[in-house]
């Protein structure tokens, strides 16, 4: 069954959207602009807890991303076969 242009728009702005919501430079924003209303006082501590640990959460995965950008970049200067990469 064909969808219809309407049909077809509407799940391509779905997707669209979902794909911007996972977007880490845009979760990375959010969380920015949470970090700028606590430094203003306006959220509660149960609310600044949880802030600091998406920060955490966010921080560690940023560092696995970069973990394995490094391995990727020591694999790519030394080559598949190098004493280095065993």
């Amino acid at each position: 069954m064909a969808l219809s242009n309407a049909e077809r728009q509407k799940r391509f702005r779905a997707r669209r959207d979902v794909q911007a919501q996972t977007n880490p430079n845009t979760l990375e924003r959010a969380l920015l602009q949470e970090v700028e209303r606590c430094e203003r006082g306006e959220l509660s501590d149960q609310e600044r807890i949880g802030l600091a640990d998406r920060l955490a959460d966010l921080a560690m995965d940023f560092q696995r991303r970069a973990i394995r950008i490094s391995k990727m970049a020591v694999r790519v200067r030394t080559g598949e076969n190098h004493p280095l990469q065993r």
